[in-house]
């Protein structure tokens, strides 16, 4: 396990809350943000590129980008649901009750090859703080088809967190972040999931929040709280190659959670350090082995140089967005 010595490099200093990132081949990095939806990293959006939300508690944090250029923004406020940015400053619905999604929060969304986008239910609790126990078992995934209806694909989730379909199409893999455990699900025809299966269970100080994978068949996972990065091998071996907290803060979070105390301000703890809660980390650079950290409090991402090249994303080539133009 590796402690920061001295804070990792960081580019962008413009960005509110950059939960969610996406690179491209071309160098271009895009982040959620809370005013924008969506903004691109190192220009600065004009004033025209706020969003009036259209629900109260609009909190935007995973985000797609599609190929016409548009983005998918996810809702993690208690209405949940989509929307998708057409243009800076403009949004349009796109997942509601009206398409069979719940009405609950919407922490991710992931758009796979055949045109299906994959959805994460954290939760049906508002505010969502109250599923932050190790025995909640609420969460969800959910599956929009070429219809456009949502159906329920799993459930009894423990805070259904960043999800992804691995590179072979064959697996759904999730963080479950109070549970504390990476999980996957085989897709199988229909499509149905398969049951879960256990990845790799976490132990102190984890909580895994984003996942990515790597050429090699792993997957890399962020943890908030103790602003760990972490790797888990096609065996299960986990790796933590970066940390970033303190054994005093880590204790007081864990007595949180075991005590059924854990709340805003215990999942909150990374803030204090120079990585400010990372919760996500998107692969790129010429070589793909540029690891962009996302997080809950920075105003730019962290840049850290990883060992193993990311598998190249859907969207890796895709041309201008709604946002360059």
């Amino acid at each position: 396990m590796s402690t920061l010595a001295q804070p990792l490099p960081r580019i962008g200093n413009h960005l509110n809350r950059p939960e969610s990132v996406i690179a491209l081949a071309d160098g271009r990095l895009y982040a959620c943000d809370r005013a924008c939806g969506v903004v691109r990293v190192g220009a600065p959006p004009p004033e025209d590129a706020r969003v009036a939300w259209p629900v109260e508690d609009f909190v935007p944090n995973g985000i797609a980008l599609l190929e016409d250029g548009s983005f998918l923004v996810a809702n993690v406020g208690a209405h949940g649901g989509a929307w998708r940015l057409t243009a800076p400053g403009q949004v349009e619905p796109y997942l509601s009750t009206a398409n069979g999604v719940p009405n609950s929060p919407m922490n991710f969304l992931f758009p796979d090859p055949l045109g299906r986008i994959w959805v994460s239910l954290c939760t049906q609790h508002n505010p969502r703080s109250l599923a932050f126990r190790p025995d909640n078992a609420d969460a969800a995934i959910g599956m929009v088809d070429h219809s456009g209806q949502c159906r329920i694909m799993a459930s009894g989730l423990g805070f259904s967190n960043e999800l992804r379909v691995d590179p072979s199409g064959r697996w759904l893999y999730v963080n479950e972040t109070m549970a504390r455990r990476l999980s996957r699900f085989e897709i199988r025809g229909g499509p149905r999931l398969g049951p879960r299966q256990t990845v790799c269970d976490f132990g102190r100080g984890t909580w895994p929040d984003g996942l990515e994978f790597d050429a090699e068949g792993g997957v890399w996972l962020t943890s908030v709280v103790s602003n760990r990065l972490l790797q888990v091998t096609p065996d299960g071996h986990c790796t933590v190659h970066i940390e970033d907290c303190s054994e005093e803060a880590i204790d007081a979070a864990e007595a949180a959670f075991a005590g059924h105390r854990f709340g805003w301000e215990e999942i909150s703890t990374g803030k204090n350090f120079s990585l400010r809660n990372i919760s996500s980390v998107a692969f790129g650079g010429p070589d793909l082995r540029t690891a962009y950290l996302g997080s809950l409090f920075n105003d730019g991402l962290s840049v850290w140089q990883a060992p193993v090249a990311g598998a190249k994303p859907a969207h890796w080539h895709f041309g201008a967005t709604v946002i360059d133009r």
